[in-house]
């Protein structure tokens, strides 16, 4: 008998894989809206 068994790593696994992709998922909407904010406060700043 093993100490661990597969299924607790591939639980593992898969639980840092959705951990991740919410992850980066939210960071990528703040980050997107971020870079469109300055994006057009840039533009703006240019037509005065």
């Amino acid at each position: 008998m093993r100490l661990f068994k597969s299924d607790l790593y591939r639980s593992f696994a898969i639980g840092f894989l959705i951990g991740t992709a919410g992850l980066v998922a939210t960071m990528g909407v703040e980050a997107r809206a971020q870079i469109a904010a300055s994006a057009t406060h840039t533009v703006g700043a240019q037509t005065r």
